[in-house]
Order: structure tokens, then sequence, then C-alpha cells
């Protein structure tokens, strides 16, 4: 409803003086009526109710129908001739899509059963998923890390065959042990500063800190941020349930510092996810920030509305002869 009131006190018109004509065509009916009309010449028939019986009756509801398209064509043409101009808000068909990476953690500790039966890997792997098949307009590619990294699929808009090789991964997928989040940020730089697109964003998913590489997740940000790409990445496991007790482990708290640090460098967002509902409403919260953002840099539409109106006109034209032809045909 707001969509159409915002479609509706947005219409312009090029040529509005046209619309002078629609009071003009008034008064001339009403003049019309006043003098012309009723001397006319017509045919004088005894009785009606011949005609009634043989169907030419028409409901006194209805019986003005033929003039009211009359003057409802003569309108359109009028609106049609002076330039009307609807703004249009961008649709989901008008979005174009933009590149993501998913950088996912395959360490040895994804496999902590600690989201209702679920590994954290699977958890993580389930909500990216469900990320991937609400933004099929985009360009989405799938990277790999534990002590090293490497790319599992291209950016690619070929959505089955990601998932394909998704459904494929386990923690310990290879033998490099620790998590190395700066090599994993690089690694997905990499394939996205490449890409064509202006719109460039990596989700990163881990549940610890950074313990191995040559490069530092800071450092990866920068560079990532100087690429254009913005890095939203996801604290997975129980120790983001309780962030603040005391019984959280250095290790954890520095692991949520540093994703921390590589989400403000790059212009993203961290996020912590406790549960399995935490990382849906993780991922959730990134597809609709990044939604927003898209259509806050596309401009709307303008839609000429006048050949929609004259075909309009055209069509109610046809109906009205028709009518006053047959069903709806007057003496004289």
């Amino acid at each position: 409803m707001n969509a159409l009131l915002t479609i509706l006190t947005g219409i312009r018109f090029d040529n509005p003086w046209w619309l002078l004509l629609l009071p003009l065509a008034v008064a001339g009916s009403i003049t019309y009526r006043m003098f012309w009309r009723k001397n006319r010449p017509g045919v004088l028939f005894p009785s009606v109710s011949a005609l009634r019986s043989a169907g030419f009756a028409a409901l006194s509801l209805f019986s003005k129908f033929p003039e009211w398209l009359h003057w409802l064509v003569l309108v359109l043409i009028v609106l049609a001739l002076s330039g009307p101009k609807a703004p249009f808000p961008p649709s989901s068909r008008d979005t174009v899509g933009i590149d993501i990476m998913i950088a996912l953690d395959v360490s040895e500790s994804m496999n902590t059963p600690d989201f209702s039966g679920k590994s954290r890997f699977e958890g993580a792997r389930d909500a990216a998923m469900r990320f991937i098949d609400n933004r099929p307009a985009d360009r989405i590619g799938l990277v790999v890390f534990s002590g090293g990294s490497f790319t599992r699929c291209p950016l690619t808009i070929d959505h089955d065959v990601l998932e394909r090789l998704a459904e494929t991964l386990k923690p310990g997928f290879f033998d490099e042990p620790g998590t190395a989040i700066g090599t994993a940020i690089l690694t997905a730089t990499n394939r996205l500063k490449a890409a064509p697109s202006k719109e460039k964003a990596l989700v990163l998913i881990t549940d610890g800190e950074n313990n191995a590489g040559e490069v530092s997740p800071e450092t990866a940000a920068r560079l990532a941020a100087n690429h254009g790409v913005r890095i939203y990445t996801v604290f997975a496991g129980k120790e983001a349930r309780a962030f603040e007790n005391v019984k959280n482990t250095d290790s954890s708290r520095k692991g949520r510092n540093e994703l921390e640090a590589v989400a403000r460098i790059s212009g993203g967002r961290m996020f912590s996810a406790g549960d399995l509902f935490g990382l849906m409403k993780s991922f959730r919260d990134i597809d609709r920030l990044e939604k927003s953002r898209l259509k806050g840099r596309m401009p709307g539409r303008t839609m000429e509305l006048y050949p929609w109106l004259l075909m309009s006109a055209v069509l109610l034209l046809f109906a009205e002869q028709a009518l006053s032809a047959t069903r709806f045909i007057r003496i004289p």
C-alpha cells in the first residue's frame, strides 16, 4: 500500500496544460445537454413494450454505460497528451547481483557438537546454504581454511554446483592444523579483486583465533578494504553465548577481538552465534544489510504512462462502439 501511495503521489506531467481540456469538455457536455440535445430529431414509437419484450430494454443503472465509456476514453486521451510519468522503486528483478565469497573454517574444532546436536561446522554450512538460496542474482564462491586456505568453488551464479561442493566438506578436510584467518581473507580477496562487480563482500565463519599463516587478520583486512571488499565475520560456538562471562578463555576473547577488528577495518560487521538460531539470524542480518546497501545505491525507475493510457483508450473506444451498436443501441 505504501509503494502504491508513493507511485500515485509521485506522478508528474510533461505537458500539464492539456489537462485544461477536461473542464472544457465537461462545460461542452453540459451546454450540449441544455441546448442542442432537446432539439435533435427522433423516431416516434406508439409503444415501447414490443421493443422491451424483444430484448432491447436496458436496466436504468446501465443505460448510460456506453456514454460513461465515451467520456472515459476522452479522459484517458487527455491524460496521455499531458505526458504522465510515474516513479517506480527498483524491484528484485532490477537488482544487479554482487560478488560474495564465503570463507568457512574447516579446522578440527569446528567438529564440536554444541549446536543442538549439530557440529559448529554443520550449523555454519546449513546457514550459509540458506543465505545462498536467498541471493539468486549474486555470484557466490567458497573458500575453506584451517592452517591454510584454498578456493573450493570460484565465484559462480550456478548455486547448485556450489552447494554440491559444500556438501562434501567436513572438519579436517585438508591436513593443515590451525586457523589461518588472515590467509583465508587474502585467498578470498584475490578472487574478489578480479571480479567485475563494484559491490564485493566476504562472509567469514570461524570459532577461534588466528594461530596459523604468515599474515595477520588485520593486515589482510586492510588489503581487502583497499580492493573494496567488505568483510562480515561470524564468531561461532558456545563461547559466543556469554562472551562477557569471566569463564571465557583468553583465546576466545582474542579471537572475537580479531574478528571485530577485521569487520571494522573493512567496513563490515561482526556477529556472534552461540547456537543454531544465532547462526541463522547472523546470516539473515548480513543478507538484509547487503540488500539494503545495494538498493540504496540504485536509482528508482521512471515509467512513461502515455502508451498504457492510449492503449486503454483504444480498447474502451472499441467496446463503446460495439455496445452502442448492439445491446445498448439507442433510437436515435
